[in-house]
């Protein structure tokens, strides 16, 4: 909506935005509080928490953000390593374009891979909102998105908190949840490295605060909450599409649960769900209307089967996918399981009949769906399969990451039910003792201290050993981008005329010299297939990628080069196929050979060359 009004977006449009719609907020809440409690259901009476359960939890999310943010911190060598892979350029350009010109529209990001497609839509708030960060803190690019991707360690560890705490208002619960939540590699970890997937990451780690709010609105049924909920719709739309389609599935099976407990829930959650679904269209209706013409065919990516469907189940269950990285860029630690939070699921399995864990059954149902999703994705490439997955592209990292969070709480469950054991135990091995009122109170809270402390020393600290390990294979020094070829990069910074572009191999890392010095490449991202010509008709670019070296000979060459504005070409070392040492592109082999071209900067990993008039 800014960018329609002539808005740029900065710090000031954030909190502007965000004070318009508190105050909107508020109004509503202040018309109809005389409605409020009318339509709210009747809910069972719920301890209140006292100031030790609330520093409990408080301290037991300190600890699991501060575990993610740690592991992020050393991975990335203090905020500071460049994010190799495939996506990582086009989000890395995508913030500095946002920060630059303050259009943050989702359409404009087609600069970035196709100027001519009209339609062109790529969700776009993760980079607005880290974009904003680059422009408080006056960070460059790389440190913003680095820490950005540690924040979302520690916003997962909260949303998974909050979701706990609104279903079950178990103290105990959800302090393990937190503590958990930052320790699985499947998720967050493993699925910031591959691709990197960072807005999925970052969507996924709201989708349990989203579905808490959608569960609480349900509950008070108040305008006010309907608004908030509609919001945060389409603020999971905004940042990842597929995500939004996860928590509307996953909201589904919420409302299942609700009305197989109690059918006269049926009629208001509907009417409650249809009044947020009408506020979410209204509020976002940009955002929806450009979700809705997004066509992915599922043909599109068939990712082959990676593992037999009992290997599969096995290595989500002991979140290890060691299976599908490449051979050399497999970390050690997470080609074995993680016994210990295996063990923990066993036990949540022993334990999940338990009354006190029934609010929780539709999550961990949802799940359950998405595990034999990734089963099925993992094992098999059949039409039915690809039309289930085709929401996430049919990949099974996406969905291995969906399937995580319902195995946390499985794994918390267990934790909690190791701890029950020990007090039964201990009442048993006591029972001709006589224990004062404190005594029966704090047992349960040492038992879990106990349990929480042997479970962070068998895993070496919660894992963070071995995540910190996984997420070191996102920031390597290379082969996409390593710190020569930064250097040529910065070169190209002090002496690219400004209006001139630098002609590139996509596949190179060479797209990043945007992001990291404001040098305008041919090509801003990594691309797949065969470049797609200009509604004009030219291909000026796939002419450069595939016969620059003829620019001696070739008249269309020299037309090209001078059409798109070109001073000089870069060539490096380093690729993100699947061969990180595939050659260039076949028109940018054997430039020396080109009298056109001069030589003007070499280093091991990169060579610079600059047109000749």
């Amino acid at each position: 909506m800014l960018p329609r009004l002539g808005i740029s977006w900065n710090v000031v449009a954030l909190l502007g935005v965000s004070a318009v719609l508190a105050l909107v907020g508020f109004g509503i809440s202040r018309l109809t509080r005389r409605w409020d409690g009318r339509w709210a259901e009747e809910e069972p009476v719920r301890a209140p928490w006292s100031r030790t359960h609330h520093l409990a939890v408080g301290g037991s999310v300190l600890l699991g953000a501060g575990i993610g943010l740690f592991a992020s911190y050393r991975a990335s060598r203090g905020f500071s390593a460049v994010p190799q892979w495939f996506d990582a350029a086009y989000h890395a350009n995508a913030i500095r374009f946002i920060s630059d010109t303050g259009n943050s529209a989702p359409s404009a990001l087609k600069v970035l891979a196709d100027p001519d497609v009209a339609t062109y839509f790529y969700p776009n708030a993760f980079h607005s909102l880290v974009a904003v960060v680059r422009q408080i803190g006056g960070f460059d690019v790389v440190a913003s998105l680095d820490m950005a991707n540690g924040a979302v360690i520690a916003v997962f560890v909260l949303s998974m908190a909050t979701l706990v705490k609104v279903c079950t208002n178990s103290p105990a619960l959800t302090a393990v949840t937190a503590i958990l939540s930052a320790t699985v590699t499947t998720f967050p970890y493993d699925i910031q490295v591959w691709g990197p997937l960072f807005p999925l990451a970052a969507g996924i780690a709201l989708v349990p605060a989203f579905v808490a709010l959608l569960h609480y609105t349900l509950t008070k049924r108040t305008p006010g909450l309907a608004l908030a909920t509609g919001l945060a719709g389409i603020g999971l739309l905004a940042i990842h599409s597929s995500v939004a389609v996860a928590a509307i599935l996953l909201s589904g099976v919420l409302l299942v649960q609700r009305w197989i407990t109690n059918r006269r829930r049926i009629l208001p959650d509907l009417a409650a769900g249809a009044v947020v679904a009408v506020l979410a269209i209204v509020i976002g209706f940009g955002q929806v209307s450009a979700f809705l013409g997004i066509q992915v065919s599922g043909d599109d990516v068939a990712w082959p089967p990676t593992a037999l469907p009992a290997d599969g189940f096995g290595r989500l269950l002991g979140a290890s996918r060691a299976v599908g990285y490449p051979a050399w860029a497999a970390p050690y630690s997470a080609t074995f399981p993680a016994w210990w939070f295996t063990a923990a699921l066993v036990v949540g399995l022993i334990g999940v009949r338990k009354a006190k864990f029934r609010p929780l059954y539709w999550w961990l149902l949802g799940g359950l769906a998405f595990t034999i999703l990734y089963i099925g994705v993992a094992g098999y490439s059949t039409p039915l399969v690809r039309a289930l997955s085709r929401p996430w592209w049919n990949d099974p990292w996406r969905i291995a990451a969906l399937s995580t969070p319902g195995l946390i709480v499985l794994a918390a469950i267990g934790v909690i039910t190791f701890r029950d054991g020990l007090v039964t135990l201990y009442k048993k091995v006591t029972a001709k003792r006589e224990t004062s009122e404190r005594q029966r109170v704090l047992l349960p809270v040492i038992a879990l201290g106990v349990v929480v402390v042997l479970f962070g020393a068998l895993t070496r600290g919660f894992y963070l050993p071995r995540n910190t390990d996984r997420l070191r294979w996102l920031y390597l020094d290379g082969p996409v981008v390593s710190h020569t070829k930064m250097e040529a990069m910065d070169w190209l910074e002090k002496n690219v005329p400004p209006g001139t572009i630098v002609a590139n191999d996509p596949h190179d890392g060479s797209p990043w010299m945007w992001a990291i010095d404001g040098v305008q490449p041919l090509f801003k991202v990594s691309v797949i297939g065969p470049i797609p010509p200009r509604k004009d008709g030219s291909n000026d670019a796939s002419i450069i990628l595939n016969r620059l070296n003829d620019l001696d000979t070739d008249s269309s060459v020299r037309r090209a080069v001078e059409n798109l504005k070109i001073s000089y070409v870069f060539v490096s070392r380093g690729s993100v196929k699947a061969d990180p040492m595939a050659p260039v592109a076949i028109g940018l082999q054997d430039l020396d050979e080109v009298s056109g071209l001069r030589e003007v900067y070499r280093n091991t990993d990169s060579t610079i060359y600059q047109v000749v008039k």
